[in-house]
């Protein structure tokens, strides 16, 4: 009996052993992909930031076909959307290692564990809600996970430090050669339920309430937040980081 247990311990251990590490060669090589794929998109975003933008003051409306939107299309723009047409706009905060294509679609699942270039992956893709819809949009959400390599929105917890926050203190949005930049107020540890996450501003006087909630500076007439989950164990918990558009 004895020899029995201890045979059925074994193969439940094995068992158990070989699931985990699976699960683990399965991480590293999602990991690699989206490392791999970011890379070529970076190569190709490196190539259009070498011309000279204008400034811009608002977010261009894609939802609907570009060329009823606007009479212009970037090339550079043109590119992503022919690799992935829910392409939305570049986010790049200088000196850290957020470089990547941000996408919106009709939900916010979709891209949960889904790859720029469409293929299942456990680190998705940066996405914008897709409730942030209009030509002047008073607030904008964009989601991304937390690798505790620093890919992604990994690299969000940094800006919980006063000392990192202030050598980086501007987010910038690249869409259709416009450059949108974003002045950092806050980045902080929070939960699901943080005012950060409405977007209801159909009331009179809803979004400067909004922006004093935040801690928002006074004049404020749009907000972008980045969110990310926490790795703690507790599904609530969120790392945000808010800017002020310029």
């Amino acid at each position: 009996m004895n020899f029995l247990v201890l045979v059925l311990l074994t193969v439940v251990i094995t068992f158990i052993c070989s699931v985990s590490l699976a699960m683990v060669l399965a991480y590293f090589n999602d990991l690699k992909t989206v490392r791999d794929e970011f890379a070529s998109l970076q190569e190709i975003a490196d190539i259009a930031e070498a011309e000279e933008m204008p400034e811009a003051i608002v977010l261009r409306e894609p939802a609907v076909p570009l060329a009823e939107t606007a009479p212009y299309v970037s090339a550079f723009d043109m590119e992503m959307r022919e690799i992935n047409p829910d392409y939305l706009c570049w986010i790049k905060i200088d000196d850290t290692r957020i470089d990547y294509p941000v996408v919106r679609t009709d939900d916010n699942e979709k891209y949960l564990e889904l790859s720029f270039y469409g293929e299942i992956n456990y680190f998705g893709s940066l996405f914008m809600d897709y409730r942030c819809i209009g030509e002047s949009v008073p607030h904008l959400i964009i989601y991304g996970h937390n690798s505790r390599h620093g890919d992604l929105f990994g690299g969000l917890r940094y800006f919980l430090d006063e000392r990192y926050l202030a050598e980086h203190p501007v987010i910038t949005l690249q869409v259709n050669d416009r450059l949108v930049e974003y002045e950092i107020f806050s980045a902080r540890f929070t939960t699901t339920d943080d005012p950060a996450y409405f977007l209801d501003f159909s009331a009179p006087g809803s979004f400067d309430d909004f922006a004093e909630r935040c801690g928002a500076p006074a004049g404020a007439s749009q907000i972008l937040t980045l969110s990310t989950c926490y790795s703690g164990g507790n599904d609530s918990e969120r790392v945000i980081v808010q800017g002020v558009l310029r």
